[in-house]
């Protein structure tokens, strides 16, 4: 089979400015649906929050079409919703729901860690030790957005270091839908606390090359730190 063609890099002439191709739609319909996607599993919205079109098109200094479309395409795999009013919301999970997405990504999760304790890059552990010391900075400082953003990059790069083919998009639409849970419980000192230690002992399980104690490790960050919450009535 022929391989793909490369991508022309743009040209350069030494001290001259180097002739950049202009963005596509394609390209830009792309990176909006990213950035979206990263703030759901970031926890930067809530359960029941409503993201109205023409807000996000300014925020994002876009024009609605890319916007509407990225929108519709997290519609379309569950991790928004939309109001009688046609506005997308972030959908707020029964308990039962909660419960499901952990027992998904325990059994997902496992697995990836397990397999990076044995293929996992000095790189990658740098990554994750970086994480650690983030999660730990944001229990001394109080620093939810911190925890947030290295909790999520501290699990993706546990996917990536796995070299477990399509890892990453199976976890994403379950950390898009649990995302926002764990900024509506506020986790308090004491919770990033425990969480500091439980990605700890990942860690360290990682370094060890020890696939069963990563396991475990991970498992009980999962289950004992994403505690289901009751919808509202």
């Amino acid at each position: 089979m022929e391989s793909a063609s490369p991508v022309p890099l743009p040209h350069s002439t030494g001290s001259e400015n180097p002739d950049l191709y202009p963005v596509t739609r394609e390209m830009l319909h792309e990176q909006i649906f990213t950035i979206l996607k990263r703030n759901l599993m970031m926890g930067r919205f809530a359960p029941g929050q409503k993201l109205p079109l023409r807000w996000l098109a300014k925020s994002l200094g876009t024009s609605a079409m890319p916007v509407r479309d990225a929108l519709q395409r997290l519609e379309s795999i569950g991790c928004l919703v939309s109001t009688p009013a046609r506005t997308m919301m972030v959908p707020v999970l029964s308990v039962k729901e909660q419960q499901d997405i952990s027992r998904l990504r325990v059994l997902l999760e496992s697995e990836a860690v397990a397999a990076a304790a044995t293929a996992r890059s000095e790189q990658q552990l740098a990554t994750l030790a970086s994480c650690c010391a983030d999660i730990r900075r944001s229990a001394d400082t109080a620093d939810l957005d911190l925890f947030l953003e290295a909790n999520y990059r501290f699990h993706m790069e546990i996917a990536e270091a796995s070299g477990i083919s399509f890892i990453a998009s199976l976890l994403e639409p379950l950390w898009m839908r649990i995302g926002p849970l764990v900024r509506m419980s506020t986790p308090d000192h004491a919770h990033i606390l425990r969480s500091v230690g439980f990605h700890e002992k990942v860690y360290d399980a990682i370094i060890a090359r020890n696939a069963e104690a990563a396991r475990i490790a991970i498992t009980a960050d999962i289950i004992e730190s994403n505690m289901p919450i009751a919808a509202e009535e």
